[in-house]
């Protein structure tokens, strides 16, 4: 890590109000005063839609889901730097149009394009996968659907 990452890390982590036992990072989700469940900031909404929409080319109905899942959905999670991993959902029927599976390339490329960027305000890069199989939500602590803006699957633990 060169002397500019290392300074910009610790601009970015230091002096920030610490996370608690059982929160989710606040550079990341935000609690509203009402006691609703937390939700994402919208300026990390707006920039993996922006995202997915590119992904998109044009043809929203090629992705039927986009879920956001990883380390910043772990409550009481010190660590600033983890993913942000987007799981792109692609509609499995409109696969059978591309013949020549030149979309689906031109998709997979876009993605790896995409991943790595930061999230606006934090040191969390933004990873995106297309997933081949069905995704288990099981397997993860917390699932964010961010096209409807609310949990799927809320971390065990999170308190309001």
């Amino acid at each position: 890590m060169s002397s500019f990452e290392t300074k910009l890390k610790n601009y970015l982590t230091l002096y920030k109000i610490p996370i608690g036992p059982n929160q989710l990072d606040p550079t990341v989700f935000y609690f509203s005063e009402t006691g609703e469940q937390p939700k994402l900031l919208p300026i990390i909404q707006s920039q993996i839609t922006k995202d997915v929409e590119t992904l998109a080319s044009g043809q929203p109905q090629r992705i039927v889901h986009y879920y956001l899942v990883g380390p910043a959905l772990n409550p009481g999670s010190k660590n600033r730097t983890g993913e942000l991993r987007v799981l792109i959902v692609l509609n499995k029927n409109l696969m059978d149009v591309d013949v020549d599976g030149l979309a689906a390339e031109q998709v997979l490329k876009l993605t790896k394009e995409l991943s790595g960027k930061l999230a606006s305000g934090t040191t969390r890069p933004i990873n995106y996968a297309i997933p081949v199989r069905n995704i288990d939500l099981d397997k993860y602590k917390g699932v964010y659907d961010l096209f409807k803006n609310e949990w799927v699957k809320t971390p065990n633990g999170l308190t309001k």
